[in-house]
């Protein structure tokens, strides 16, 4: 109960007949389904961080639908996006998570004064200055500020209660807390991993007001391994058996929240006010029915590489069921279906289908278009062996369709980055002169199977190991958002890209918008909570299929008032700003900052910013 199978739909023109059907009985019905919209978020802002401040003001510019009373204030914790902040600002204890982030949210949550709280609330900010990793208790190398230990993970897994803070806010009620509580170490199932509709749809249970409890998990393949239903196992050695499932659950997606941040890639002794302004604005066009994306320049990536030793795109969902593909809320769905045998599929080559309706042909660049995302939007897997995907191919690959302009931009990429099967640098993302390798549109998300792409936010930071990329370098050449780890997660939390992709991208109420928005695409595609994932973007931006610019966009250099041009205007937005200062006490000075008017990015409205206008204007 409570999905459908897709698993018939193999040829391109049944798939393109069962679509158009789907989108005939979603459109019917599409004044009834909710959409997650700005009252269902609650946000958290660091007290004693001036920029995790001026980030949920700046928030709210973007999205004025959001209240006073939609803002939580949590004092006592270090500022982690400041002049002192460093990666070791990064990490909070358990004890100080627990103290300091986790109860104040629950008591907010159900403050008897504010009854609406509690059920409208579905999604969490995080904001930059917050700290985001949370400290092992008892495994002192899982994650420290440097990089994360994966062999203690590795071998240690059954006890490791490291998490991020995002990931461990979406069981906020069960993590140590609640009436069948499933305690601090491993990982929880995602119960909306595979879903394919609103977390809006699934009702909340107050809390204490039902059992969290679920059914021991047992394999019916030999030999029978009984599995913690909220944990998700597997029998050892590694690689897994991948087997397993869950049954007879009461926790669903309506007992969870979804997280996301607004943080981005910020040098020590700085803030990351600017990168998040970028991401937020590329946001807000991807999501305007105005401007949105241009399905014709679009191309959604996944850079395959098929050859690896260990194939680690090959991940587990114990909410299917070995011949399920997805499943949606019915009325009276609670949990997932019953899945007693998990579903266990190559991700890269059944996200292509999934998108086409085509199989993706070994050893070859393929490229189809997916239809029910804005009508032409391009679809490539390149499983070349020992190749890494280039602009030049995804440009050579447009040439073969009809309508498709040169200059092909990502709107979504999946890479196996520097655990591919070609040598790779820690810089594949850029170019030699700092820009993207590949071109980029505004909302385009990325995700990579690299144990420590979220290992810090901090873009000059040595990491260990240093040769993987992170996901701050994404954003700043141009992306909106972006899934990462904030240590090693093992291969099988690794996000699905299937889920990712088609709940991002896909239209099937041909309402010209993706039916889901960013946070839910990116939550659908988790196998784990209160572990290493972290999500950062705008988690309400929900992909419009429109003229689009041709590029992600970048601020201009002496724009002061944000209207795309320099002059004379930019000179009185100085004036009006004059004097601001981030990082300061004083209310005076902190009022008057702008982030727009600190052209040079040092934290001040000063003389020095009206040099660089001046400059500015002149070249302009």
């Amino acid at each position: 109960m409570g999905y459908r199978s897709w698993s018939s739909l193999i040829g391109l023109e049944t798939y393109v007949l069962g679509a158009l059907l789907l989108s005939l009985t979603v459109t019917s019905t599409a004044q009834t389904v909710p959409h997650l919209s700005p009252e269902n978020l609650l946000i958290l802002v660091n007290d004693q961080s001036p920029t995790s401040h001026y980030l949920a003001r700046l928030y709210r510019q973007y999205h004025p639908d959001i209240s006073d009373d939609q803002i939580l204030l949590l004092p006592g914790l270090s500022d982690a996006s400041g002049p002192h902040a460093s990666p070791a600002t990064e990490i909070i204890t358990r004890q100080d998570y627990e103290s300091l982030i986790a109860q104040p949210v629950r008591d907010y949550l159900t403050h008897p004064d504010y009854p609406l709280r509690f059920p409208r609330t579905y999604v969490i900010v995080t904001t930059a200055g917050m700290p985001y990793r949370i400290a092992d208790t008892a495994v002192a190398d899982a994650l420290y500020p440097a990089g994360s230990n994966a062999a203690a993970v590795g071998t240690q897994e059954a006890s490791i209660d490291a998490a991020s803070v995002e990931s461990e806010l979406t069981c906020l009620w069960y993590s140590n807390n609640g009436l069948a509580s499933f305690g601090l170490p491993n990982r929880m199932v995602n119960p909306y991993q595979g879903c394919r509709s609103s977390v809006a749809c699934f009702e909340r249970a107050w809390p204490h007001s039902k059992p969290m409890s679920w059914a021991m998990g047992v394999s019916t393949s030999a030999p029978l391994v009984q599995h913690p239903l909220m944990e998700g196992d597997w029998p050892q050695p590694y690689p897994p058996l991948y087997t397993v499932g869950t049954s007879d659950r009461s926790f669903g997606p309506g007992d969870i929240y979804l997280t996301c941040r607004l943080d981005g890639p910020k040098a020590q002794g700085h803030s990351a006010v600017f990168t998040v302004r970028a991401m937020l604005e590329r946001a807000r066009r991807a999501s305007d029915p105005l401007r949105g994306v241009p399905p014709e320049l679009a191309v959604a990536l996944l850079d395959d590489a098929p050859t690896t030793p260990d194939d680690v795109d090959n991940n587990r969902v114990f909410n299917l069921n070995t011949d399920i593909e997805s499943w949606q809320y019915l009325p009276g769905t609670i949990a997932p279906p019953d899945s007693p045998n998990a579903r266990y599929v190559d991700d890269y080559t059944h996200t292509f289908l999934q998108l086409t309706g085509q199989t993706a042909a070994p050893q070859t660049l393929n490229a189809a278009t997916c239809l029910l995302a804005g009508g032409n939007l391009m679809v490539v897997c390149d499983r070349r062996p020992h190749v890494r995907t280039s602009q030049n191919d995804l440009d050579a690959a447009a040439a073969l369709f009809n309508a498709r302009p040169p200059n092909q931009a990502i709107i979504a990429l999946a890479t196996f980055g520097v655990n591919g099967d070609t040598p790779t640098p820690p810089d594949y993302l850029f170019d030699n002169d700092g820009t993207g390798q590949l071109n980029l549109l505004n909302g385009a998300v990325f995700t990579s199977l690299e144990s420590f792409n979220a290992v810090t936010m901090f873009s000059d930071v040595a990491t260990q190991p240093a040769n993987q990329a992170k996901i701050v370098d994404f954003i700043s050449i141009g992306g909106t958002a972006a899934i990462g780890h904030a240590f090693e997660p093992q291969p099988d939390a690794a996000a699905d890209n299937e889920f990712l992709f088609y709940n991002l991208l896909v239209d099937a109420d041909l309402d010209a918008r993706a039916d889901l928005t960013f946070v839910e695409a990116a939550f659908s595609s988790l196998p784990y909570l209160s572990w290493a994932e972290l999500v950062i973007g705008d988690p309400l931006m929900r992909l419009a299929y429109g003229p689009g610019e041709p590029a992600a966009w970048q601020p201009v250099t002496g724009d002061a008032n944000g209207d795309g041009r320099v002059d004379i205007k930019d000179r009185r937005a100085l004036m009006v700003a004059y004097g601001g200062v981030l990082d300061h006490t004083c209310p005076d000075y902190y009022q008057k900052y702008n982030d727009l008017c600190d052209l040079n990015r040092d934290g001040y409205v000063n003389s020095k910013d009206f040099r660089v206008w001046m400059a500015a204007l002149y070249a302009y």
